[in-house]
Formats: C-alpha cells, structure tokens, sequence
C-alpha cells in the first residue's frame, strides 16, 4: 500500500506522519517506503528530513495544488490520499477540487479529506471553502472519509503561558470552545488510511473537549502550580499578527486572509464552536485527550 498525505510540511500532516511512523496506540509503524509526502518546496523536504530521519529521498514530491500536471505525477501509484489543503487561502475550494479530480485519474482507491467541524457556517470562509470540497468528493465517485475536526489543542502554547503567566485569545475567554490533541487526530487518521474499508463515505466530527479559555487557565495554573495565569482577550491587531508570524497571512493574499481570520475570530467571539467527543471516543476506543492530560504531557517535556 502507498499513502499520499497533501501538505505534508504543515503541522496537521506533521501529526499523521507521526502517527504512521510511530508505534502510538499500539499499532505496527508502516515502512517509509509506503509514504509519499507532496510538498511545496525543497525547504519542506528539509525539515520533514530533520523530523523523520527515516524518510527516503524517494518519499517526496513536489508539486502545486494550482498546477494539475503535478498533482497528477504525484498521485501515480498511490492507494490511499490524505489531503489537507492550505487555510485561508481564496483558491483553497478549486486546490481540493484538483487533487480529487488527480485521484480519480491516478485510480486512487480511497480519499481522506481534512475538512473543519460544522463546514455549513457559511459567515465562515474557511469552513465555506471546505465545504465546496466536500460536496465535489461525495459526488466524485471515489471512496471517501471526510474529518472535521474543531479547534486544535496545540493553538495554546502551554510552555509559553506557564513562562509569562499570560494566556492571550483572540476572542471572549468565557465562550464555550471544542478543542482537540492533535496527537489523537494523527492516529484516528492514520487508522483510517490503514484499513480504509470500515470508514468508507463516512463523515467524523473528532473533538475532544469542549472549554471556555478561562477553564483552560485554570487547568494550566493546576497543572503547573502557579496561580498568577491569567487568561484575556487581547487586541485584534495582536492576534492577527501572530497569525502573519505563522504564515496564515501572506503579504500576496492578505486581503483575503485577513477578512477570513476576522470573521472566524468574530464568531468565536460570539458563539464559539463547541461539540460532541463521542465520535472520537469510538474512533479512539478511549477516551479523548482532556486539557488536563494535555497540559501534564507538555509540562513534562520540558
């Protein structure tokens, strides 16, 4: 079996990369030989080098979700395909429409798509994007899984807030959150591309736990036993800056990238996204990854 996993130098790909080379959970790590990694760029295959020493040069690909004639060489051969297309992006709808169409071509027999919980808000660009790539691959033919995952554990850097004593958000510290371990995303992922028969035209909501900000601090100050964290909102500009020292923002498609953050940021603000953990639960066969396990596992990385 060859798996393809899509935007292989980014976090969330990082993690089922993880899980497929690793023995997490319990199962047998798969042979580098059966992972293809399409990236963007030679600085990608670099660092996936520095992060899986294991990796052949063979394992990589690269290639442009924008240019077809590359999606097409990339997925020559493979079985299974993990795409998990760039966020915010204003072309991120027709990226996924490409890589489905290249699977279709390629005879790929299974496609995992990376989607967002609830992808039907459509105040949301980002999860509107995803859902036009939902409806073209439950239409396409080609076996299916769609995850949506919430929001990710790691958005929270533990180590920096117990270090400052400070928890900035991007919006109300009270509103009710989902929040999922990104570690348990990369093994229900990496069981599916495994054994993708079972989870055939299924669509999975993994979540984990759902948590106001302030809830979190309270579980960081427990886990750390240091009172003085404090959890606030802090000023949109300053959020939307760290989101441009990620990369979420490029200077090219700022505009757009921009308005999507806000409008996510807005919502959260109001509403949040909170959801079941029962899915994950029976995926998992445990129990979800809590905010306190969560905290305790990094703390004692440290």
């Amino acid at each position: 079996m060859t798996i393809l996993i899509s935007s292989a130098g980014g976090r969330t790909s990082g993690y089922v990369i993880q899980a497929l080379l690793s023995n997490e959970g319990g199962q047998v790590p798969i042979s580098p030989d059966q992972l293809k990694l399409l990236v963007h760029s030679e600085k990608s295959i670099a660092s996936l080098k520095s992060s899986f020493p294991s990796l052949p040069d063979a394992s990589f690909v690269i290639g442009d979700f924008l240019e077809y004639s590359t999606l097409r060489r990339a997925l020559k051969g493979v079985d299974v395909a993990f795409h998990n297309g760039p966020v915010f992006h204003p072309n991120e709808t027709a990226m996924g429409i490409n890589m489905i169409n290249a699977a279709l071509e390629a005879g790929v027999k299974h496609f995992v798509f990376c989607s967002v919980l609830y992808p039907y808000l459509s105040k949301l660009l980002n999860h509107k994007a995803k859902l036009g790539v939902e409806e073209y691959l439950t239409e396409s033919g080609l076996n299916f899984t769609i995850l949506q995952p919430t929001s990710f554990m790691q958005n929270i850097d533990v180590a920096r807030v117990v270090a400052t004593g400070k928890m900035p958000c991007g919006f109300n510290v009270d509103v009710l959150q989902g929040f999922l371990d990104l570690t348990d995303l990369g093994i229900v992922t990496r069981d599916i591309l495994l054994d993708p028969t079972p989870h055939a035209y299924a669509s999975y909501q993994p979540v984990g736990q759902n948590c106001t900000n302030s809830e979190i601090t309270q579980i960081i100050r427990t886990g750390s036993k240091k009172d003085n964290i404090e959890a606030f909102t802090a000023p949109r500009e300053e959020t939307l800056q760290g989101f441009r020292q990620r990369g979420v923002v490029g200077p090219v498609l700022a505009d757009y990238s921009v308005d999507g953050l806000e409008r996510m940021l807005f919502y959260y603000d109001k509403r949040g996204i909170p959801g079941s953990s029962n899915t994950l639960r029976w995926l998992l066969g445990r129990e979800p990854t809590s905010w306190a396990e969560r905290v305790r596992r990094d703390l004692e990385l440290q």
